[in-house]
């Protein structure tokens, strides 16, 4: 009785032995499609996050394309008006605005130096030359001399965009008053780049008034 015992123990170790090892490979089988499953999910997720990065690029151009066809489109204007009856009516008008049919819009040239340089000698001619057309043979007059000095710097102004400096802002100052005999001294202080900046002056004085005239060339990036 006792090595019958013996066999069906054996027995039921092997059969329980054999079902431990097919359960072994039907779960490492399962695991591997699962893992399968997460890698081919884990693609997908990649591929939608590359389909919503292209869209966000879309989204991009189509803003940029919007945004120049808004700047170029002229501005709707809108009006109108109403009416009533019994009561009485009322009216309602939008705003209108006449827009740039064809604006332009550059993009950036990143040149931090100009191709002509504000030239001092040329610009202090201009001013000597204005000034004496302009007051050769004036007489001092406290009345006139505002308007005086606005046409005489607008004068310098446009000679000196006649030289074309690209991209240079212009500032001229000009400075009248009666001439007794006394002495002046016209000062001024400026922060800027010394390799494209500068300035001219000149001066002029006849019998009965002194003139200064300063214009300063800033170059803008």
């Amino acid at each position: 009785m006792g090595e019958e015992d013996d066999g069906k123990n054996t027995d039921v170790d092997a059969t329980s032995n054999a079902g431990n090892g097919g359960g072994s490979k039907a779960g490492s089988r399962s695991n591997l499609a699962g893992s399968k499953f997460n890698l081919a999910g884990s693609k997908g997720n990649l591929a939608g996050s590359k389909g919503n990065l292209a869209g966000s690029h879309g989204n991009l151009a189509g803003s940029r394309v919007g945004s120049i066809r808004n700047l170029a489109a002229p501005k709707a204007g809108g009006g109108g008006g109403g009416g009533g009856g019994g009561g009485g009516g009322g009216g309602g008008g939008g705003m209108s605005g006449d827009g740039p049919a064809n604006a332009v819009v550059f993009e950036n040239t990143y040149k931090l130096k100009p191709d002509k340089k504000f030239a001092s000698g040329a610009v202090k001619a201009i001013i000597e030359e204005t000034l004496a057309k302009h007051l050769t043979k004036v007489k001092y007059d406290a009345d006139k001399v505002p308007d005086l000095c606005k046409t005489i710097s607008n004068d310098i102004v446009a000679a000196i965009k006649k030289l074309e400096l690209d991209r240079y802002k212009i500032v001229v100052d000009v400075h009248i008053g009666e001439f007794k005999g006394q002495g002046i001294k016209v000062a001024s202080r400026a922060v800027w780049d010394t390799s494209t900046d500068s300035y001219a002056s000149a001066s002029f004085k006849n019998a009965t008034m002194f003139a200064v005239a300063m214009a300063f060339g800033c170059y803008y990036e």
